[in-house]
């Protein structure tokens, strides 16, 4: 996910604990004893025993922090394997995150509908997703802050002989110009984008400018109960609502084994009446401006 000051000031929770999808943690990895330290100052407790187990899962593995370097590798169903560098340090943007791989392995099963799509993935981290949808056959652009273009970087080149379409890197920060990335792609993908509330309007506007009427948007989430969380949630579903139609893919249309009942995963597509709306408007300021020039 995309993390870091600069989107609207937002980051996500620290990982400290995974599903035990993969590779288990090192024996240092602290998997939420104690308290950690937010973007703004201040502490926040580790989830309890009730959020480390919840749905009967093991919580230990992916994201564990072993030092200044270390790899997460995600198995593809051909037998190849994405190796993909995570840094110990750097923020929460350097870690690849549940969400992550549930939506990274989701791609996988729908391998066919993005051959030669012009795909984008918005706040990339170390750019799970991307790649993968890359190794697919898309051509996508993994986007993230400036301070995440090394590793983006370093993980394309890691995986570039598994790539069929193409990838590249590129800075984007939410709510800013876009036209660099139009005109809209096929596929906008998302995982673990919502957290903080100051980055929703960020993202939203980024959404709004990115998007085209036959944009597909895929937004991958890990449903939280601590804190602010759920309101948060509530309050970027309620906004996205506005301009955007919203339907949730079934578990049972998840990848069989990177699946958890509180990861999610929304097909999200720009409504047409407000596409409609749009053009109407302008037609009728034209008809507004023609009569003022006549007038004139």
């Amino acid at each position: 996910m995309g993390k870091g000051e600069g989107k609207g000031g937002a980051r996500a929770p620290s990982p400290w604990y995974r599903r035990g999808w993969g590779r288990a943690p090192s024996p240092g990895y602290n998997r939420g004893r104690g308290r950690r330290r937010p973007a703004g100052g201040g502490s926040e407790p580790a989830p309890g025993p009730s959020e480390r187990g919840r749905a009967g899962r093991s919580r230990a593995g992916a994201g564990a922090m072993a030092g200044p370097g270390f790899v997460r590798t995600l198995e593809k169903r051909d037998g190849s394997a994405l190796r993909l560098e995570q840094r110990g340090a750097g923020g929460v943007g350097c870690v690849v995150w549940d969400a992550a791989l549930v939506l990274a392995k989701f791609l996988e099963s729908r391998a066919a509908a993005l051959r030669r799509r012009a795909v984008l993935e918005l706040g990339a981290g170390p750019g799970a997703v991307g790649i993968m949808a890359a190794t697919l056959g898309a051509d996508v652009t993994v986007t993230d802050l400036e301070e995440l273009q090394d590793l983006l970087n370093v993980n394309i080149e890691k995986n570039k002989h598994l790539v069929t379409g193409s990838v590249q890197a590129k800075v984007l920060k939410w709510g800013e110009d876009v036209k660099e990335f139009l005109p809209a792609p096929d596929y906008i993908l998302m995982a673990d984008c919502i957290y903080y509330e100051e980055s929703l309007a960020p993202l939203l506007k980024t959404l709004k400018d990115l998007s085209g009427p036959d944009t597909c948007i895929i937004c991958c989430y890990e449903q939280r109960t601590m804190g602010k969380n759920p309101e948060i949630e509530r309050k970027y579903l309620e906004l996205l609502q506005v301009d955007f139609e919203l339907e949730k893919v079934p578990l049972e249309k998840h990848d069989e084994e990177y699946r958890s009942e509180d990861i999610h995963i929304l097909n999200i597509r720009r409504k047409k009446m407000a596409g409609y709306f749009f053009l109407l408007a302008y037609w009728g300021l034209s008809r507004i401006h023609k009569t003022v020039v006549y007038l004139a």
